[in-house]
């Protein structure tokens, strides 16, 4: 049994970008829990942010449930404006001290978006400062999608409820087929890099 921490910037990028491979954890009885460093209340296509981000927590929590991951919480950090400063390193520290994960997964360090980026810093900020043995750290795919992968996950048994979770974050499907494109990148990594596993797939690149 690991126990598995992930790190979303986002409401939504937990399912998006490991949703499958975190339905295996939890088929797998690995406890599995979650930390959203912002609410995305800047996603509200024309929504106040307050509304914005009490519906994005109810979204996350809805898609933890499809995935049966917990718990979940919210760091309510500023969305757009994720920086990986002193107080909040020394917060996921604590964390790591405290909890002890064995897997952490993050967005990887070369995403388009600057709070996916921030978030891998802010990991890597908070395991330089933790005594060893510190947690293996897969960085996963959302905006951008990787080249180098470390670690292939066959999710073929685990595509639906990946895409019924995305699904979950309804404000944001509204506006972008993030389910369409979930599972077609899923489809491709499975096609051309989960060979000779199924049809569909998740890639992890490995913090150094």
């Amino acid at each position: 049994m690991s126990r598995v921490l992930v790190i979303s910037p986002h409401p939504d990028d937990e399912a998006i970008g490991c949703g499958g491979t975190l339905r295996s954890h939890v088929l797998a009885s690995d406890p599995v829990r979650v930390i959203f460093l912002t609410s995305g209340e800047n996603g509200g296509h024309g929504r106040p942010q307050d509304e914005t981000a009490v519906r994005r927590e109810r979204e996350a929590d809805e898609a933890a449930k499809i995935l049966g991951v917990g718990p979940i919480e919210f760091w309510r950090q500023r969305d757009g404006k994720l920086r990986a400063h002193g107080p909040l390193v020394e917060r996921l520290r604590g964390v790591f001290a405290d909890w002890k994960p064995d897997l952490v997964y993050v967005t990887h360090d070369k995403e388009m978006h600057p709070d996916h980026r921030a978030a891998a810093r802010l990991v890597r900020h908070a395991l330089a400062k933790c005594r060893p043995p510190t947690p293996e750290v897969d960085m996963y795919e959302v905006w951008t999608p990787m080249q180098k992968m470390d670690r292939i996950v066959d999710i073929s048994d685990q595509v639906e409820d990946k895409i019924a979770a995305i699904r979950a974050h309804k404000s944001q499907c509204d506006v972008v087929a993030f389910d369409a494109a979930a599972r077609g990148l899923s489809r491709y990594r499975g096609e051309l890099h989960s060979w000779p596993g199924g049809n569909y797939a998740e890639i992890f690149t490995r913090m150094r």
